[in-house]
């Protein structure tokens, strides 16, 4: 403490990260509560705890929040720790269990291979690449 701050110093909190912000009342007491989230384009915002919902995934049992931005209208979903998911379930938020999407079997045609690569990379350095294109019958046609 010094003469010019008369005060001693605050403590700091520690915060959550802006892609984990989630702060949850709870739903059930009163469906008008707010929630805090962090839309990708506002940044913070505070929109109806009835329009927050809480994602697990059943793959990898990771936690997210889906919600519409209260200011720019926006539907996101934003990445949530479990130490915030399982409290807001318990509040009363609606909950939502996904999967992640499964590869489809092997496609017809033969594989793709470097020299594929660096000839549609060149073809796309060209001004009328789009009309070049469009012009390619597919193999089956011809």
């Amino acid at each position: 403490m010094t003469a010019r701050h008369p005060r001693p110093p605050r403590l700091s909190r520690p915060c959550a990260s802006r892609s984990t912000d989630i702060n949850l009342p709870t739903v059930r007491e009163n469906p008008k509560h707010w929630v805090r989230v962090t839309c990708p384009a506002c940044g913070v915002v505070r929109v109806l705890a009835s329009g927050v919902v809480v994602r697990n995934c059943i793959d990898d049992q990771s936690w997210s929040y889906r919600a519409r931005c209260s200011r720019c209208d926006t539907t996101f979903v934003g990445a949530t720790p479990e130490s915030l998911a399982i409290p807001a379930v318990a509040a009363g938020l609606a909950v939502e269990l996904w999967r992640l999407p499964r590869p489809s079997g092997r496609r017809a045609g033969s594989p793709f291979h470097a020299v594929d690569a660096l000839e549609l990379h060149l073809a796309l350095l060209e001004v009328d690449w789009f009309d070049q294109w469009a012009r390619v019958e597919p193999p089956g046609d011809r």
